[in-house]
């Protein structure tokens, strides 16, 4: 069962998780043993848990609930966007679901409408020194540590291929002796926050052996 894409859930009528089989970590970030007992709104994304009560309601009422999208807080703190398909047990006193993880469709399409905007200012990134914030195109300002800021400007400066030993300079460090997987960890907390806050991917992509590349431009303010 840890083999499938979708994770199967079981909840009780007030809401806890009595089983999960399938793609649970993958999905939520936890192992099923961490979230039974738990009832199912407490990993919800606080935005989407009116919605999805109201989601439950009609279930219980004995509607079955097909294509209901929300978003779930994994255990590492990103969120996975979720398509559910839910219905009442026969016995009536326990809920069943099916819960896929369409993250990739969802920031996909939120991509899609950065890049269909026909302004070529606001289609652009803004990066900002006072204070360190990042403005994706048509949202508000994500705001960033002084390291972040160092980071992304090193980005937003470089050629189509930004080396690991440019970024590492620009941090003030000495790339012969600096631990390459600090960056790392960097760069990943980079893109969760940008996920997080504005439900974005961060328009940086991963050249193995060599950097990063900026694939959508960074405009540095003032």
């Amino acid at each position: 069962m840890d083999l499938l894409l979708d994770a199967i859930c079981v909840v009780d009528r007030q809401g806890r998780f009595l089983s999960i089989t399938g793609a649970c970590e993958s999905i939520f970030g936890y192992q099923p043993e961490e979230m039974l007992g738990t009832p199912m709104i407490d990993f919800v994304h606080p935005e989407d848990r009116a919605r999805t009560l109201q989601a439950v309601e009609r279930i219980e009422a004995g509607y079955l609930q097909r294509h209901f999208e929300n978003r779930y807080v994994r255990k590492d703190g990103s969120i996975a966007h979720i398509m559910w398909s839910a219905r009442l047990s026969e016995c009536k006193n326990q809920r069943v679901a099916v819960a896929r993880d369409i993250s990739d469709r969802a920031l996909a399409l939120a991509e899609e409408r950065l890049l269909s905007d026909g302004s070529s200012v606001e289609a652009h990134w803004r990066l900002s020194a006072k204070p360190p914030t990042l403005t994706p195109p048509g949202f508000p300002p994500i705001p960033l540590s002084a390291q972040d800021y160092t980071v992304l400007h090193a980005l937003a400066i470089g050629d189509e291929c930004v080396t690991r030993k440019a970024i590492v300079r620009a941090l003030g460090e000495d790339y012969l002796h600096y631990d390459q997987r600090r960056l790392d960890t960097q760069m990943r907390r980079l893109r969760r926050k940008v996920e997080q806050m504005g439900g974005l991917r961060l328009p940086v992509s991963t050249v193995r052996g060599e950097g990063y590349r900026v694939y959508q431009k960074i405009v540095i303010d003032g």
